[in-house]
């Protein structure tokens, strides 16, 4: 936890579940990260505590309307010992994330789950915004008015200024320009784009929850923002190209889901699309984090450049 975070007494816990009358026999500590601690309630809900605002309350909001995601029970602000807490309850999604559960299913059944996240994605993108978020994680262009290809050039110029300033390898360097050139090279086929859609932006095998062989819910919505369709396949397709374990094979899930959606067909220059995305992705990753992650990315930025993409589609 934070220096500055102080964790709260349970009897705090119990009083404000208490106050919105959600029903409670059993709280118990989830999970604590940097400010923020997650309560479950009865294996029900999940209160979500913190001391900086929780942008996941308003993104949260947006997905009301979605099967298969969290609705909020209540919201609200608490002081205690004179310092201000931030809090949501929401509906917990019992299962596993997709990552641990994966080993455990057949073949038919990631192919089936692929199926079901294909017609939650659906879903999810009929929901429409009037402009774009362009940037992964969180928007590094907010409320972008232009074009889809105009704002992904602007994501580079913002990127290729953040990587001059990194004391990187001459190999690594490179790498950098043969990324930054095939992004300018292909940027074209981010053309073809049909508005922005309510993207989940974080769409990743350990943000879906699987139970009893059938999706059961998506979690984790304080990254969602608006874009075109394609780029919620960006976290899918980077985990399932670089897994954190090797025997965790989801690529029948990834192709089950592109088959499903039918945007290969659809989008023209879809490889190239998302390559961009996920050179984005690495250089973005690079920028953020600095030089210690130059041995794990550079390494992906040449798979990406050498046609890896095409083993997905």
């Amino acid at each position: 936890m934070n220096q500055d975070y102080t964790p709260i007494h349970i009897t705090e816990i119990y009083k404000i579940v208490h106050t919105h009358n959600i029903p409670a026999s059993v709280i118990e500590l989830h999970r604590e990260i940097d400010d923020k601690a997650t309560y479950l309630i009865d294996n029900k809900y999940m209160l979500k505590i913190s001391t900086s605002t929780l942008e996941e309350q308003t993104k949260q909001a947006r997905v009301k309307s979605i099967q298969l995601a969290p609705n909020i029970h209540a919201s609200g602000m608490l002081s205690i010992s004179g310092r201000e807490y931030h809090y949501v309850i929401i509906d917990y999604v019992q299962g596993l994330e997709l990552w641990s559960a994966a080993q455990s299913l057949t073949n038919k059944e990631k192919y089936n789950i692929g199926k079901e996240i294909a017609q939650f994605i659906n879903e999810l993108h009929s929901l429409t915004g009037d402009c774009y978020d362009i940037g992964h994680y969180i928007p590094t262009i907010p409320r972008y008015k232009k074009s889809w290809e105009e704002g992904h050039l602007e994501y580079a110029a913002v990127l290729q200024d953040g990587i001059s300033k990194l004391d990187l390898k001459p190999s690594s360097k490179k790498a950098i320009a043969n990324a930054f050139e095939y992004i300018h090279s292909n940027i074209h086929t981010l053309k073809y784009q049909t508005g922005a859609r309510l993207l989940h932006n974080d769409f990743h095998p350990k943000n879906i929850i699987v139970h009893k062989g059938r999706l059961a819910g998506v979690i984790d919505w304080e990254c969602s923002q608006y874009g075109e369709a394609d780029f919620d396949l960006s976290h899918l397709i980077h985990w399932c190209a670089y897994p954190m374990d090797r025997e965790n094979n989801l690529e029948i899930v990834l192709k089950s889901v592109v088959e499903n959606l039918q945007i290969a067909p659809i989008i023209p220059g879809i490889e190239q699309r998302f390559t961009i995305y996920q050179l984005e992705h690495e250089i973005n990753q690079l920028v953020w984090r600095g030089t210690r992650q130059e041995k794990e990315r550079i390494p992906r930025i040449n798979g990406w450049l050498n046609g890896k993409m095409g083993a997905y589609l």
